[in-house]
């Protein structure tokens, strides 16, 4: 059975991510484990007892736990309290699970924009899906339907498709491959100028998706598929406008060095700083 291990930490945003998972739980008979950080370290700068605050974490689970178990009872919960480092403990933590899911303010913070996102930093280290749900999220998901998949021109997308593919089914939901392209404004000119315009980009992006969709339909007769390829000059744009309505995006990530993960800069990030819905990143198979 797949296990899903959930940050809690009190907040709007740690509920919201909470509520995700239960759901999610109750539809494909995965476990939960709900994991509270307790950093002791800065607890004590800010003049806490430690022991007091793992007291209270410790109180606050066994409450939560005794609350699902009263009210979702087919979903197996447990919880666990680890001191550290938020995203450490839950990297570490992430490798006895199947998936990770955390919440996030919808936009950046200012901490969150300079420190880098918890659920970003996370999903750059682990090998198992990482789902971000927005604080603003509602379980009821009044008005929206569907997967949306971003797809890339290289095979990075090949995960991020597969787990797309899976989440459609399992949910009764249609999928949306998206494929977003182009270059800034300010470039475009003088590609036109020298001959190099876009016409011929945007007709093989197209024909990259339509061979996604293509396979994807003859593995799955029954699955509502579509493929897009638009133009604009910033993906992250394009991808918040293409899955605004949608229950789920995907997005697929390259696993990254320590280097490469201080420097993360992708769309992937910018995604996780703007949420309009629940947005799982998928790391390269």
């Amino acid at each position: 059975m797949a296990s899903i291990l959930v940050g809690v930490d009190g907040s709007e945003r740690g509920r919201r991510a909470l509520d995700w998972a239960v759901a999610r739980a109750e539809r494909t008979g995965a476990s939960l484990m709900l994991l509270a950080v307790v950093n002791s370290a800065e607890a004590k700068k800010l003049g806490a007892e430690a022991e007091m605050v793992h007291t209270t974490v410790e109180a606050a689970l066994h409450e939560k736990k005794e609350v699902l178990a009263a009210e979702h009872p087919d979903v197996a919960v447990e919880a666990k309290i680890v001191d550290g480092s938020t995203v450490d403990s839950i990297v570490e933590e992430a490798s006895n699970h199947d998936m990770v899911v955390l919440g996030s303010h919808h936009g950046a913070s200012i901490t969150e924009t300079f420190g880098g996102a918890t659920g970003l930093r996370v999903s750059v280290q682990v090998k198992i899906p990482t789902v971000v749900v927005p604080c603003d999220w509602d379980v009821t998901c009044a008005g929206k339907s569907g997967v949306v998949v971003g797809v890339g021109p290289d095979n990075v997308s090949d995960a991020a498709v597969a787990f797309g593919v899976g989440e459609a089914i399992d949910s009764a939901q249609p999928l949306e491959l998206v494929s977003a392209w182009g270059i800034p404004a300010w470039m475009s000119r003088p590609a036109e100028g020298m001959g190099g315009g876009l016409e011929e980009v945007g007709k093989q992006r197209q024909a990259e998706v339509d061979e996604f969709v293509a396979r994807i339909t003859t593995a799955n007769p029954a699955l509502e598929v579509a493929g897009r390829s638009i133009e604009g000059p910033s993906p992250t744009r394009v991808l918040l406008d293409a899955s605004k309505d949608a229950q789920l995006l995907v997005l697929g990530t390259h696993s990254r060095a320590a280097l490469g993960r201080a420097l993360f800069g992708s769309v992937t990030h910018s995604m996780l700083l703007n949420l309009a819905t629940p947005t799982v990143v998928v790391p390269k198979a």
